[in-house]
């Protein structure tokens, strides 16, 4: 016994800021950005917080899947940056939901949903728990150095949600660390309240090595995607749709040829929503979900890549019509 989706959710800032917006600011332009990263615009938060829009999306897959609070079993919440240190953003979605399950967030950074699906199989798998609801919010423009143009205009704001019942849907699941502390970094807010506090604070600011990132992401998306095949007994030809995360269109092209892999079964939203961190593949299956893409019996194939380092994939069978 594992898990299937039994409802999907996605809510996005209304701001939207074009590649043009950040040229008034930045030594760059339409054409870099595009022709580099895929990237067009991205969601931005302004009046809106994070929780709120992480509870819009789990309202939404829960009124798909007919799922009330009561009946949940559990809240997961991938997240780096919930509104609040304490409560965690998990517990503030059971609060608007009327749920009264075990709730915390995880942080394994762009792969948070993949870590959290895994979650609920084991929790599924045990008979701890029959439906549960896994939900991200990312609030990446409140980490970024906004004169930083290399990482930048890379990332945008939004939260997504999808609830997950007992039954034959998951197929496989591989999870991996390749721990490197300094390609990816991001600090905390530690110790400015400590009078004994003597360590000197880092920049608050995402810090990230392109080229490291890149060879690590292009290696560890094609890796992942032949073990999760495997350990379901497939091939990636078998596969009927992989949502990548969307970090960089170079990535994924690249991934795709190296290993072989049909880009027209490829889905991106990169175009318009730039890298919402762990929170990009649960938009991205929400929107290709309510356009009707997904048949019942398709398999899905969820991959990618984050600080950490983390990796991993995940293979489910669309189980909606």
């Amino acid at each position: 016994m594992s898990f299937y989706i039994a409802g999907t959710g996605s809510a996005l800032p209304q701001k939207v800021v074009t590649n043009d917006d950040l040229a008034t600011f930045l030594d760059t332009s339409d054409e870099w950005i595009r022709t580099r990263t895929g990237i067009r615009s991205r969601h931005v938060l302004t009046d809106e917080r994070l929780d709120d829009l992480a509870i819009a999306s789990a309202k939404t897959a829960m009124g798909e899947a007919g799922a009330s609070g009561a009946e949940l079993d559990l809240i997961l919440c991938a997240t780096m940056r919930a509104d609040t240190f304490t409560p965690s953003l998990a517990c503030t979605v059971a609060e608007a939901v009327g749920a009264t399950a075990p709730a915390f967030d995880l942080n394994a950074a762009c792969v948070g949903v993949l870590y959290a699906m895994e979650i609920a199989d084991s929790f599924i798998s045990s008979g701890k728990a029959k439906t549960v609801l896994i939900v991200s919010a990312e609030a990446m423009s409140k980490l970024l150095d906004w004169t930083d143009r290399a990482s930048c205009v890379l990332f945008g704001d939004g939260a997504g949600a999808m609830v997950v019942r007992a039954g034959e849907g998951r197929l496989a699941g591989v999870l991996s660390t390749k721990p490197d502390s300094h390609v990816i970094r991001m600090p905390n807010i530690e110790g400015l309240n400590s009078p004994y506090n003597e360590i000197a604070q880092e920049k608050l600011a995402m810090h990230m090595d392109g080229g490291e990132v890149y060879k690590f992401a292009v290696n560890a998306m094609g890796r992942n995607i032949e073990e999760a095949c495997a350990r379901a007994g497939l091939t990636p030809a078998d596969i009927d749709w992989y949502l990548p995360h969307q970090a960089n269109l170079r990535i994924i092209d690249a991934s795709l040829k190296k290993f072989k892999i049909d880009k027209s079964k490829v889905l991106t939203n990169i175009a318009e929503c730039g890298n919402m961190s762990a929170t990009s593949v649960m938009v991205l299956l929400d929107q290709f979900a309510k356009k009707g893409t997904f048949k019942r019996g398709d398999k899905l194939l969820f991959v990618a890549f984050g600080g950490g380092l983390t990796s991993g994939a995940v293979i489910i069978t669309w189980n909606k019509d």
